[in-house]
């Protein structure tokens, strides 16, 4: 058994042995899943029983004036009403009688804190809802910010949107029977200077962004910029619609403007913890979240599962535990997911996750996923459906099914995140055996048995400052390719190492309102791996310093 996979293992038992041990000191009555992000501790008024907890319930003024939206003044006494969450800690108390629900926002829930999900309306009296409501040609349109940003985060909640869906359903942030349009932009100036020609690990991934000959570069772009269309007929089924342009794309080989996602849940929260969703989508595994403001994280960039074609997902999600299934077709999907011919349904995913709620605020969450099959099975490095297409695979093609599996610990409070993500291939990658231009298998290497693995560290630093929240992170990045110590020969016959890389972030952003965010990173890199030709052209000592400046803002 190797190190890597004794690791893997040691995580994986870890994060089940806690899963049994944490229950006997969590309070699960609390706080929504994965966030116990809005959490300040409020003293009871005088006279009342009620217990300082993270009950709340929004004010009829502030309401008024930040919501655009009202609610029934809250009767005498703070009598049995259901918790209610307002922007940036407007919150009063309510009665201990009032039946909590499990997790407010959804699996997942916006650790960052930067807004709310509107306020919550009893599931008794569902007549107004968050956000704005036209009515047009007998239609009933309606915006909301606060969904639009879960749904269109690029960063956080990257595979947890179905959920989500459900979610808003209960609480009441998307009104039954509603179109919803909203859309996002996330974008900003990207700077990097790397000590080796051409060799920029972050513009890199996108190749028409550097030059070969230039050790600087400095680029305005769009990352993102999408629509969020979302349909709630009945009680039981939503559609979700996300069309989205990039500039972040492999020219010539995909589309600037791209379905990203199309898909319907049918689910009743209410009703039944169990639900399906098909359509495309992202694929259910991994956590993936970064706590950067901009930059991906690089497990994020090696695994984060996209679908190009039809996923069906059955799930169950009640009190802080969510269990899903996926299955889809066996072909090369957008990113990650690639298991044989395409015309089979060949290829699965697993998740169970369980979060962890405490009387302080604060939530403890665990989980751990499979995916079937990987991009990391061959040797093959076209990882585009046109290169695919149009290349040349090596002449000595090496090819074999590679699983992956992730585990992930987070905790998160009002004002602090910290969350440890580990995520691996079952088998090396391909690519990475040290190997010549034609695929043949260095002498000596004929057992390699070095994982792709990426490991993730990261914490935020959240208090409300200037009318808003401001969050400090820093995140590690530490990934695990091939053999350290090997060295190749690339295509203009200079020496190319592959075997590990980093990635570390400090950032800061803040949030003035629901609408937009500022915020800036510094960028440090060690090691240019790219994953195309990675071994003629990488070198893993190459070190890149990088700053991104943007913006994301939404309606």
């Amino acid at each position: 058994m190797t190190r890597l996979t004794t690791t893997k293992l040691c995580l994986l038992g870890t994060s089940a042995t806690l899963m049994v041990a944490v229950p006997v000191m969590a309070d699960h009555n609390a706080l929504p899943l994965r966030g116990a992000w809005n959490a300040p501790q409020y003293a009871a008024p005088s006279g009342s029983t009620v217990p300082p907890r993270s009950y709340y319930i929004a004010q009829q003024s502030q309401l008024s004036g930040e919501m655009g939206c009202c609610l029934p003044a809250p009767a005498p006494a703070y009598a049995n009403t259901q918790p209610v969450y307002m922007p940036y800690g407007h919150t009063t108390e309510i009665s201990p009688a009032a039946k909590p629900r499990f997790s407010m926002f959804g699996l997942r829930g916006r650790s960052n804190a930067r807004h709310v999900a509107g306020p919550v309306q009893p599931r008794s009296d569902r007549r107004q809802y968050a956000g704005n409501s036209y009515d047009v040609g007998g239609l009933n349109v309606r915006t909301s910010a606060a969904h639009t940003d879960r749904m269109l985060d690029w960063q956080e909640n990257t595979t947890g949107k179905a959920v989500t869906l459900l979610q808003h359903r209960r609480n009441g942030v998307l009104a039954p029977n509603s179109l919803y349009l909203g859309a996002g932009i996330k974008g900003g100036f990207m700077y990097q200077r790397s000590e080796e020609p051409g060799q920029f690990p972050i513009l890199s991934r996108f190749p028409n962004f550097t030059n070969r000959t230039d050790t600087e570069s400095g680029i305005f772009a769009i990352n993102n910029a999408a629509l969020a269309i979302t349909g709630t007929f009945g009680d039981w089924t939503t559609i979700y619609l996300q069309p989205e342009y990039s500039e972040t794309e492999y020219k010539g080989e995909q589309d600037e403007l791209q379905l990203r996602k199309a898909f319907v849940t049918f689910g009743n929260l209410d009703k039944t913890p169990f639900y399906a969703a098909f359509g495309r989508k992202t694929i259910d595994f991994g956590n993936f979240d970064g706590y950067n403001p901009f930059t991906h994280t690089e497990a994020q960039h090696y695994f984060w599962a996209q679908s190009d074609q039809p996923v069906l997902e059955l799930g169950y999600y009640k009190n802080g535990l969510k269990i899903t299934g996926s299955a889809f077709s066996a072909g090369r999907q957008l990113r990650t997911a690639f298991a044989g011919e395409e015309n089979n349904i060949g290829n699965y995913a697993a998740s169970i996750e369980k979060e962890f709620l405490f009387g302080n605020g604060g939530a403890l969450t665990f989980g751990t996923s499979y995916l079937h099959d990987t991009i990391y099975r061959n040797n093959f490095t076209a990882h585009t459906f046109a290169g695919i297409q149009n290349g040349t695979p090596p002449a000595n093609f090496i090819e074999y099914r590679n699983s992956a599996a992730s585990a992930f610990v987070e905790y998160n409070s009002d004002v602090f995140d910290a969350m440890l993500e580990y995520t691996s291939t079952f088998e090396p990658w391909a690519a990475a055996i040290p190997q010549d231009v034609d695929g043949n298998i260095v002498a000596g290497y004929e057992d390699f048995d070095e994982k792709l693995a990426v490991t993730v560290a990261q914490m935020r630093y959240k208090p409300r400052a200037f009318g808003g929240r401001t969050a400090f992170s820093a995140v590690g990045t530490w990934g695990n390719i091939s053999d350290e110590d090997y060295v190749g020969t690339g295509m203009m016959g200079q020496d190319v190492t592959f075997g590990k890389n980093q990635q570390h972030v400090l950032g800061i952003e803040h949030s003035f309102n629901e609408y937009i965010d500022f915020g800036a990173e510094y960028v440090y890199n060690k090691g240019f791996i790219p994953f195309v030709a990675p071994q003629q052209v990488s070198n893993q000592e190459t070190e890149a310093h990088g700053l991104n400046i943007g913006f994301k803002a939404r309606f």
